[in-house]
């Protein structure tokens, strides 16, 4: 209880020195915000998973093999992370709590967050998992995402969405499926085959990838966005 007391320190300690910076200067502020948008996040998943699929290459068809799983770990990363917040005790997120010092923004974010827990961040399980996948096919490309999603988690931290821990957390959920699933079983009976599917019939395969790829750009919003519908509908409780 003692080491967990003091990594709970360590963790608002931290915390306070990153959100220290908020609320102090609203340019800071807005290129924070600009940092933390999912449209940068999305834009930048599109833009390097395009030019690295496309990117010639003798292992090219291995490379989009990597490429096709990383879509299957992100998914997978996100369900991970989910199930995690749900199982662990419910932490509120920074922005919500009382008493700990929290400095808002000079500005209002505007933004809707789910009633989710802020421990793991779904966030960084997702970005993290593509930094991964990335570095996979290369390790140039998956440098520049390492430094991007830090840089983006930090705008998560600063605006008190979500503790440095809960990033850090999430982190290792993505590196860690994303690893597991890079595997030369999922690659012969996963990854071939959907890569064949493109030769065979390559209007249906980019027909399916396009929106796939479209909704992680989004951190699947229209698919959550269904979720909490469904779940409304049914049992009358909004998400």
């Amino acid at each position: 209880m003692s080491i967990l007391s003091d990594l709970n320190s360590i963790d608002l300690v931290v915390f306070h020195v990153i959100n220290g910076f908020c609320g102090q200067n609203l340019v800071l502020d807005h290129i924070a915000g600009r940092l933390d948008s999912a449209q940068l996040k999305g834009l930048a998943f599109i833009g390097t998973f395009g030019a690295l699929w496309f990117q010639p290459a003798k292992t090219q068809a291995r490379q989009r093999e990597t490429l096709i799983l990383l879509l299957i770990a992100i998914v997978l990363s996100l369900i991970v992370a989910r199930l995690f917040a749900n199982l662990l005790p419910f932490r509120v997120r920074p922005m919500f709590t009382s008493d700990i010092g929290y400095r808002p923004p000079l500005y209002e974010i505007g933004a809707y967050f789910e009633n989710w827990s802020s421990f793991p961040s779904d966030t960084a399980a997702i970005v993290f998992a593509i930094s991964t996948g990335f570095w996979l096919v290369s390790p140039w490309w998956g440098l520049v995402w390492v430094i991007f999603s830090i840089v983006a988690l930090v705008a998560r931290i600063y605006f008190g969405l979500h503790y440095p821990g809960d990033a850090v957390a999430g982190a290792l959920v993505g590196v860690g499926v994303a690893l597991l699933i890079n595997n030369e079983f999922m690659h012969a009976h996963i990854g071939k085959p959907i890569v064949a599917l493109e030769q065979r019939a390559p209007a249906i395969f980019y027909g399916v990838l396009f929106p796939f790829i479209y909704e992680v750009s989004g951190l699947f919003s229209f698919t959550r966005g269904i979720y909490h519908a469904i779940l409304h509908m049914l049992t009358g409780f909004r998400v």
